[in-house]
Order: structure tokens, then C-alpha cells, then sequence
């Protein structure tokens, strides 16, 4: 920064001395003007780059098309619907609440006899009680399969005919899995959806089913579906027997290729029929027989 004095020194020097001090003063003004301009520019640039990508560190599945496994650890809470009451949390005034209570018929009664008196040491081994005081817990029978052997007799008859007794129409084989171990695996495959390494995993551990394959389980669920036969078939005839019903069709994975999922719905049911195509073809499979084209 000029001082006075070295501005009057300059001064007093003559025009010449002047002009050039003030020609070498404006071109170095003009030379910080465009770094100032060029500093600017750059900063609105990293103004901007920073405003991008904090836009784009708040998207996430909720407010832009990110999938949802995007999220990661900054998966943000679920925000209810419903508006928030006025009421305290809990049950309210006059609710009558529901609790455990005691059974009339226990399935089992363990006592617990007083043998001798705690302040004299006299045995009370046969004298009756005064009263018994209850307590009642609820749990879970012990998880364990039940082996059942069914025997068939086999008599010759004087005339020599062999005759052997019918096993029921379930028991086929040697040995096998009965209808409820069935059920359950049928259960938790199909409809809580567990993978098979899971559900092999469930029934080795809580019943002790060691020999799980995934033919097996395959096994279940083809025998599921041909006893649930008869109520497929009364759902879908009565779904097409409905005045007013709504149709739909989403996509599925099914044999490592695209299938469709057609639905019909009516007020009370539900029908689903999965298919390799779209449309007509896949509502004229879908139809019973007898119907027009036009139907289910």
C-alpha cells in the first residue's frame, strides 16, 4: 500500500514518473480482478458439486428410486400413517385387558407336599392339608417325534388263501414322516416362505427330523397341493360364478423363468393361477371346462 509521502515523491517527479506508476497500479488491478473472477467461479463450482452430493447422500429408497437394499445402516425409521392421539400409551381407563387364566382341568398336577414343620421339626407326612394354594404355568410340550408302528396281521386260511389286513390309506411305506410333521413343513415352506436350509435347520432342531432333503420337502408340497385339489377348484368356480370380480397379474419366478401370477378376486375369495403367458392364452388355461372363452 502507497504510503503519502511515496505518493508525493512520485508526484514531484514529473508526468512521466506518474503516468507510469499509475499504468503499472491499474494493471495490476486488472490482474487481481480476474483472479478474483476466476476464485468465484471456482467456488460456485464447489458450491455446487457439495450441493449435489449432499442431495444425493439424503435420497434414499423413500424419496427417490433407490431400492430399498440401498440403504444400508442409513436406513431411515418407517413413519406411521396414523396420526398421533392425544391418549397415554397403554391400556386405557375401562379396558378390561387380557391375561392368563387358570384352567379348571390342568393336563398335569405336580404337588409339592410339606414333609415336616418348620418350626418344630415334627414330621407331617400323613397329616391331610389345610388347603392347597395353585399356581398354573403354560408352556409348550416337550418337541419330539412320536413314532407310531401300525402291524397288519397276515392269516392263511385253511384253504389256503393268505389273507393281510389293510394299513390306512396314509401309511405307504416302511417308514415314513406322518400327516402333522407334513403339515408343519408344509407350513413354513409355503407360507412363512423359509428357504429350505432354514427349514431343515427348524424341524433338525426342534424335532429331531435328521433325514430333511429338498426331494422331500418337494414330496410335501406335491401331496399338499393334490389334496387341496377339491378347494382350488370350488374357489375358482365360485369366482367365476360372481357377478363383479377383479383381475390382476404380476410377475414370478417359477422354474428359472418369467411366469405370470393371475389373480381373481371377489369380496370373500381369492383365486391364483400361475402361468408362462399373458392374456388370453393364459385366461383360456385358466378356465374351467365347460365355460366360454370369455370366462375363468
Amino acid at each position: 500500500m502507497m504510503t503519502r509521502e511515496e505518493a508525493l515523491a512520485v508526484y514531484h517527479a514529473g508526468p512521466e514518473v506518474v503516468v507510469r506508476v499509475l499504468l503499472e497500479m491499474d494493471a495490476r488491478i486488472h490482474a487481481l480482478e480476474r483472479q478474483v473472477q476466476d476464485l468465484t467461479v471456482r467456488l460456485n463450482a464447489s458450491e455446487q458439486r457439495v450441493r449435489h452430493l449432499e442431495e444425493r447422500l439424503a435420497k434414499d429408497s423413500h424419496n427417490s428410486s433407490k431400492p430399498p437394499s440401498s440403504d444400508g445402516l442409513n436406513k431411515p425409521k418407517p413413519k406411521s400413517l396414523r396420526s398421533p392421539s392425544e391418549r397415554p400409551t397403554g391400556g386405557q381407563p375401562g379396558h378390561s385387558g387380557r391375561t392368563l387364566r387358570m384352567v379348571e382341568k390342568p393336563d398335569s398336577i405336580v404337588p409339592h407336599p410339606v414333609k415336616q414343620c418348620a418350626g418344630c421339626g415334627r414330621s407331617l407326612t400323613g397329616q391331610a392339608p389345610d388347603r392347597v394354594e395353585r399356581r398354573q404355568v403354560f408352556d409348550l410340550p416337550e418337541p419330539k417325534l412320536e413314532v407310531t408302528e401300525h402291524q397288519a396281521e397276515v392269516k392263511t386260511c385253511a384253504c389256503g388263501c393268505v389273507n393281510r389286513a389293510a394299513f390306512p390309506p396314509e401309511v405307504t411305506a416302511p417308514v415314513q414322516y406322518g400327516l402333522r410333521v407334513k403339515s408343519v413343513a408344509v407350513y413354513l415352506k409355503e407360507y412363512q416362505l423359509l428357504p429350505f436350509d432354514r427349514l431343515a435347520e427348524i424341524m433338525r432342531d426342534l424335532f429331531a427330523c435328521d433325514t430333511f432333503s429338498e426331494g422331500t420337502l418337494a414330496n410335501f408340497s406335491a401331496a399338499c397341493s393334490q389334496r387341496l385339489e377339491p378347494i382350488d377348484a370350488f374357489i375358482r368356480a365360485q369366482a367365476s360364478a360372481a357377478e363383479v370380480a377383479g383381475f390382476d397379474e404380476t410377475g414370478v419366478r417359477a422354474t428359472g423363468s418369467l411366469h405370470w401370477l393371475h389373480t381373481v378376486s371377489t369380496r370373500w375369495l381369492t383365486w391364483c393361477f400361475a402361468h408362462d403367458k399373458r392374456g388370453r392364452e393364459a385366461m383360456d388355461a385358466a378356465r374351467p371346462r365347460g365355460r366360454p372363452a370369455a370366462g375363468l
